[in-house]
């Protein structure tokens, strides 16, 4: 910027307090400039973003909101508290609704309402402002009043100047003269002589039309749909500048060969399903075999969505379960994008802090860059996301910055990775709102799956629309056979399985023993470790591990078993679910419980998974079929019933949709089309039905975790450990202390009089036993 375009007369207006003793706070107008640079960077993102939401003046409302949106700051009380004065009891972005008048030669009157919105309700909710500012009494009022006399006359001069005067060369610096327009402010004079007569009156005028119009909202979609945008908008450049973030990134202009020169994959390598992605635009379901490349096809498919005219906005790439979020996040992180992917879960800044001390970073420096990393991507900083479709639910949950959230979703592209992995009502909610987003924000999905019951591809194709469906060759599906099925009579701790298991062991092979209960592994863990006596190595992994024994056991087993690590040995792994998705692990056969069969087949896939073997055995048990509280009886038993006729055979995973489609029919498919049915109808009544800006709602934010969040617990022989973490500074090592708990499970500890509150009452401790070796043994 050159001296002409900066308002130097006003450096000692500050829009935050230093952040170092001795310096000077940031000035109004540095701020100010950051948040427009960011505001400039989002519309080059979606330039056609206002006749996509039927606003044409969208960018002209946002631009002269951020400009106007800090105004207030320039109140003398307002400035005495940045410099250590005393609290200011007033709204800043309410006294900055006075200046909107200013521009009424340059805004007509729709576009100043919408900047009118930009601006108050860039901080605070409807609600909280009108409780405050509108009230029926004469201190609303007062407070007005108040308001508008703490601002001084040379200020005043000064902010118009600084409008006047470098508002066209600003709009010109930030290229966005064909976005935003220019024109003459109102005079001097009379913009001294309207604020000093009439500021409190103007304020009060605009925030009961802005109460009538947000009321109104609801009447007309694309309404509802752009004043989204603008907050989103407003709070996502205001964040990222206050958090001296730099420039959003973008999304690079990869062509699909330099993608292929990444991984060294040559284009005639390509499977047919992976090429056909190459050519679809718009949304696409992927139906290929475990280890034919699904993940590179999802990403070709994500490249072929961006071109010059309309590069892709945002991606992101949405898994279940955080082991396998993190593994993901180190996959694109290396391989595809390079310093533009973030992690986005409950424990993503712990997964991230990890990575830094692998990096050799000690502890203080590990932290502070996890926290930054973090906070990065809640700012929705990175091109390239990982995250839990959970995290995506927050928008329509309604949780704070909901509006920033669904921001980044327009236009994006959505990759859904293990989408069997969700029960009908989760589900319900997930394709509701990638319907809505489909409909309402441009948003692109793909789906991919090695098996697709009937029941979820008509799910999908209502959600969808009419996606293109890709499927793998069947020559494709037969060179992936690598399973023999066997299904066999009795259970896994029968003392004739666990010496076998013991035989096989001691013979040299990897062996994954598989059970539904965190019990019943343990259990079994137990026994076959009693039975090796030192002979062979035993590994227990379950999801009721705190999160520093889990890591250390995931390198353990990822060392032993990886596909690609270089200290491969025999071992003997006994795992509950988590060993269905996330670690890249090839064991020689596994003994399971028996489960329904979209589950089994995750867990076969961890067998032969580098096909150096012509076929491996892979034993499901016959019992316990009642599904053992974790699934529906008659889906174990019916998985069971197809399993038996195909025994002693090759796996066909062309024909698993088929024996899927068997299963989920007559009662099984009414109960879930039910079930999903009613839970669809609910989410889209109590969320997207209601959706609207300037509405954080509490209620609804307390449901969201009880449905989809865990709860964290610390075992109280940990409790010591945590307390002197805290105190030497190193909140993130003690946060590796707590275990995962649903909250079925943590209201069961609590109705049995096991739960307490620690010193901080967010911090639940379990009198429960807890070892490194057996991990959190509930009652």
């Amino acid at each position: 910027m050159t001296d002409i375009s900066w308002p130097v007369w006003l450096d000692d207006v500050w829009a935050k307090s230093p952040s170092e003793e001795g310096k000077p706070g940031e000035g109004m107008a540095a701020h100010t400039w950051e948040v427009l640079k960011r505001l400039s960077e989002l519309i080059f993102l979606r330039p056609n973003l206002p006749e996509m939401v039927g606003f044409p003046g969208l960018w002209d409302s946002l631009f002269w909101a951020c400009w106007l949106h800090d105004f207030g700051k320039a109140a003398r009380g307002f400035q005495q508290c940045l410099r250590d004065g005393p609290r200011w009891l007033h709204r800043h972005e309410v006294l900055s609704l006075a200046f909107i008048d200013w521009l009424r030669e340059i805004l007509n009157p729709e576009e100043a309402q919408w900047a009118a919105a930009g601006i108050v309700f860039h901080h605070k909710d409807a609600a909280e402002i009108a409780l405050r500012y509108l009230g029926p009494d004469e201190s609303s009022a007062e407070a007005l009043d108040s308001l508008t006399g703490d601002v001084g006359g040379a200020v005043l001069e000064g902010l118009w100047r600084w409008t006047a005067e470098c508002s066209p060369a600003w709009i010109e610096a930030l290229d966005l003269a064909g976005s935003v327009r220019t024109g003459r402010l109102v005079s001097l004079d009379e913009a001294l002589t309207v604020f000093r007569r009439s500021a409190s009156v103007n304020i009060r005028r605009r925030l009961l039309g802005l109460r009538r119009w947000e009321r109104e909202l609801g009447c007309e979609k694309s309404l509802v749909i752009g004043a989204l945008a603008l907050r989103g908008h407003m709070t996502a450049s205001d964040h990222t500048a206050s958090a001296h973030a730099g420039s959003f990134l973008r999304f690079p202009s990869y062509q699909p060969d330099e993608l292929l020169t990444r991984w060294r994959l040559p284009k005639n390598k390509l499977y047919s399903h992976q090429a056909a992605c190459l050519q679809a635009e718009g949304s696409a379901v992927l139906i290929a075999p475990t280890g034919s490349g699904k993940t590179e096809a999802a990403l070709l498919w994500a490249c072929s969505q961006s071109y010059s005219k309309k590069p892709l906005p945002r991606l992101f790439y949405t898994l279940p379960y955080q082991a396998s979020m993190n593994a993901m996040y180190d996959r694109l992180r290396r391989k595809s994008f390079p310093d533009l992917v973030g992690l986005e879960h409950s424990r993503s800044m712990l997964a991230l802090y990890r990575r830094f001390l692998e990096d050799e970073y000690d502890r203080r420096e590990a932290t502070r860059q996890a926290r930054w990393a973090a906070n990065l991507s809640r700012l929705h900083f990175f091109p390239v996301r990982v995250l839990s479709p959970y995290q995506m639910l927050k928008a329509p949950y309604r949780l704070k910055g909901y509006e920033a959230l669904l921001t980044d979703f327009f236009e994006a592209a959505f990759i859904f990775d293990e989408v069997h992995a969700y029960e009908a009502k989760r589900l319900a909610a997930i394709l509701s709102t990638v319907k809505y987003l489909r409909i309402n924000f441009g948003a692109r999905f793909f789906v991919m799956s090695a098996t697709l019951p009937g029941l979820l591809q008509s799910w999908l194709a209502e959600a969808l629309g009419s996606a293109k469906i890709i499927k793998a060759t069947p020559e494709v599906f037969t060179a992936f056979q690598r399973h023999r099925l066997l299904v066999q009579e009795g259970e896994v701790l029968e003392e004739s399985w666990l010496e076998r298991i013991l035989r096989e062991a001691l013979e040299g092979r990897s062996v994954l023993v598989c059970c539904n209960t965190v019990k019943r592994a343990q259990q079994a863990y137990g026994e076959l470790s009693r039975r090796l006596n030192g002979r062979g190595e035993v590994v227990l992994l379950h999801g009721r591990f705190n999160g520093r024994d889990r890591l250390t056991k995931e390198r353990l087993i990822q060392e032993a078993t990886g596909s690609r690590s270089a200290g491969r040995r025999p071992v003997v792994l006994v795992a509950t679910q988590v060993v269905e998705v996330s670690l890249d692990i090839d064991l020689d056969t596994i003994y399971s419980d028996p489960a329904p069969l979209e589950a089994l087949i995750q867990r076969f896939g961890r067998i032969n998974r580098r096909s150096l073997k012509e076929w491996a055995p892979v034993n499901v048990f016959t019992e316990p079929a009642d599904g053992q509280q974790i699934y529906e009886a008659d889906l174990v038993q019916r998985s069971l019933e197809v399993l038996k006729r195909n025994a002693e055979r090759m796996i066909d995973e062309a024909g698993i949709s088929g024996w899927l489609d068997e299963i989920y029919q007559g009662e099984v498919a009414a109960r879930w089309n039910a079930a999903y049915q009613e839970a669809y109808e609910d989410f889209e009544a109590a969320c997207l039905k209601t959706l609207r800006p300037f509405n954080s709602n509490d209620s609804l934010e307390e449901m969201f975790y009880r449905a989809f969040d865990s709860i964290e617990v610390l075992p109280a022989c940990l409790e010591d450990e945590y307390e002197t973490l805290i105190v030497a500074g190193e909140p993130l090592e003690a946060s590796q202390l707590f275990v995962p708990l649903s909250w079925g499970q943590f209201c069961k500890l609590r109705q049995n009089g096991l739960v307490r509150e620690g010193r901080e009452k967010w911090v639940k401790i379990v009198e429960v036993p807890y070892s490194s070796e057996l991990g959190l043994q509930a009652r």
